[in-house]
């Protein structure tokens, strides 16, 4: 296929994006539904002893991690398919599976709109995050999961921030300057209702489920989500461009395990388009990606040639 510019490149990215936009996103709602079940279920069979603890706290942090494809969907307004009308279904949603996740939604949707405008740029709030080692990233996790508890507390005691490391504390104020105070704000209004929790399931003897099975899977998770999501679809980090600010990487299982964002530059470029429906358009634009330069690596490099009938040389 040979490389589309201007207006040409815009009608077919268009045309061939409609079939998968502008739908009622039921999945996204099953999805809600499925990972709310198995997340309450892990509690209930480890609380009556039919799971021992750390495979409960596993079974937690993997439906926990689920409920950040709902909250990242209702973003992009895919729940509600962009029906104005709907629009309180997106707000639900992402508010309900932040919260669970450790995360105020309402701050989440200016941040990743920002990693969208910025990715990989001086501007892009994810870097901090993401670039570095997964072991680095670790280390952010477990700081990220102790400075949070001090969150409610640190716009009245800031000399709280010096019980972290200096580098930390630069980290996070690099994050926050970013971010910017409105997302500030927001934050700390979760976190406070999630201390609040944490403390009453504590003196009401809840501590188990609130600390084992909640707050330190949902840290699990959100590590996870670091890597799959942030970490290994961007790094090194490196190229601002329109198709290489991140990539398609594809592996046997990758779509399973990283739910379709194995194709993550499919949905940079059209984030309307839900992750359930981004395999599908890669089989229809993988000779236009790779036309236009795309990063395509993994299997799909390999798939690329067959679909575009092009000599290995060609490939990036």
């Amino acid at each position: 296929m040979e490389k589309l510019t201007g207006i040409d490149r815009l009608i077919y990215e268009k045309e061939t994006t409609l079939a998968f936009v502008g739908k009622f996103g039921l999945r996204t709602l099953f999805n809600l539904i499925w990972a709310t079940g198995g997340f309450v279920g892990a509690i209930i069979l480890t609380e009556n002893g039919t799971l021992p603890l750390l495979a409960g706290m596993a079974l937690c942090a993997l439906f926990i991690q689920a409920f950040y494809m709902p909250m990242h969907e209702s973003v992009h307004q895919t729940p509600s398919g962009g029906n104005p009308k709907l629009s309180w279904l997106d707000n639900l949603i992402g508010q309900l599976s932040g919260f669970f996740l450790c995360e105020s939604f309402t701050g989440h949707v200016t941040i990743h709109l920002l990693h969208h405008t910025h990715a990989n740029g001086e501007q892009d709030p994810d870097v901090l995050n993401s670039e570095g080692t997964p072991a680095q990233i670790f280390a952010r996790t477990i700081a990220g999961a102790s400075l949070y508890l001090l969150t409610p507390f640190l716009a009245f005691f800031p000399s709280l921030a010096l019980l972290f490391p200096k580098k930390i504390r630069e980290r996070f104020a690099e994050r926050s300057r970013l971010r910017g105070p409105e997302v500030a704000k927001a934050i700390q209004i979760v976190a406070t209702l999630h201390v609040l929790l944490l403390t009453m399931g504590t003196i009401f003897g809840y501590g188990k489920i609130v600390w084992l099975l909640w707050y330190l899977p949902a840290w699990v998770a959100r590590y996870w989500l670091a890597l799959v999501f942030a970490w290994l679809p961007h790094r090194p980090h490196e190229e601002t461009t329109r198709y290489r600010d991140t990539r398609i990487f594809t592996f046997p299982g990758s779509t399973f395990l990283i739910r379709g964002h194995d194709y993550h530059l499919l949905h940079h470029l059209f984030p309307r388009v839900p992750h359930y429906h981004l395999r599908s358009l890669w089989k229809e634009m993988a000779p236009h990606l790779h036309a236009q330069g795309a990063r395509i690596e993994g299997s799909a490099a390999r798939q690329v040639l067959t679909m575009s009938e092009i000599s290995p040389q060609e490939t990036l």
